[in-house]
């Protein structure tokens, strides 16, 4: 995974000087949306990966022959 180099932190306060955001430059945003969809896919991976593997021993599956086959009898 890439890491990212924050050029300088830019915080926006309000009226008593607390945090309430952050300025970000573009690149630094663009990495953080990145790096964002990437840890959505794992955990999407990592979520679905063990219920795959106990279809594909339980026979439960299909392969890319008889699915294309199906799909040209569905299709007629």
């Amino acid at each position: 995974m890439k890491t990212l180099a924050v050029k300088e932190e830019q915080f926006l306060t309000d009226a008593k000087g607390r945090r309430t955001g952050v300025v970000l430059d573009l690149q630094t945003y663009e990495q953080l949306r990145a790096a964002e969809e990437e840890l959505a896919d794992i955990q999407t991976y990592d979520a679905l990966h063990d219920r795959a593997r106990s279809e594909i021993a339980a026979g439960q599956f299909a392969t890319l022959t008889s699915y294309r086959a199906d799909r040209r009898r569905k299709a007629k």
